[in-house]
């Protein structure tokens, strides 16, 4: 009799431990599909932080690279934006640690090109790369807003292993002055609820 009795209560755990794994599992699938996962990572070049005495962006919790560029020239919103020239190519980059295949990011920054040359050999880029294994880079206006023009892509990682993390930034390829400002990155992160701002 006592055996059988230990034999229900186990019977009974299990079944309310599956029950409440289920239920854990639809929810978090509801939240899935409602996006609610979906991280924005934005950088308007207005906070700067000094680490090791070089100096950063800080968004949203994320810290961005090359910061050395920051002007108060141009902005397209708040104050500063990132002026790049042909001698200082790039800048606003973050580094998102090691992508896996499927996952899905999407970019987009705002650029203003002081024309001091006509320039038909490069472009403004907004560039996604993993090493030498992956470069994706976005050089179609999408948007025009007083005189600035919006870059933005969208990419799924490709299949394989990565060994080095994703890096997104703007780069300058023109004989001009290039200001890119409000720069945007989109992405998964079931962690996002978890992280401190």
């Amino acid at each position: 009799m006592e055996k059988t009795f230990k034999n229900k209560e186990i019977s009974d755990f299990v079944r309310i431990g599956l029950l409440l794994f289920l239920f854990a599992y639809i929810l978090f699938r509801i939240l899935d599909s409602m996006d609610l996962f979906i991280e924005e990572i934005h950088c308007g070049a207005e906070k700067v932080v000094t680490v090791d005495k070089k100096e950063y962006f800080l968004a949203n919790g994320y810290r961005f690279d090359n910061a050395n560029g920051r002007s108060s020239e141009r902005a397209f919103e708040g104050s500063y934006s990132v002026k790049l020239t042909p001698e200082n190519q790039y800048g606003l980059s973050i580094t998102s640690g090691k992508p896996t295949a499927q996952e899905v990011y999407e970019g987009s920054v705002w650029f203003y090109e002081n024309k001091i040359e006509a320039d038909t050999t490069g472009w403004p880029f907004l560039v996604a790369s993993i090493g030498n294994q992956f470069w994706k880079g976005a050089t179609e206006i999408v948007q025009k807003k007083d005189g600035w023009g919006k870059l933005e892509f969208k990419i799924t990682i490709p299949e394989g292993v990565y060994n080095d993390p994703l890096v997104v930034y703007c780069w300058n390829n023109t004989k001009n002055i290039v200001y890119f400002d409000n720069m945007t990155l989109r992405r998964k992160n079931y962690m996002k609820f978890f992280r401190q701002q």
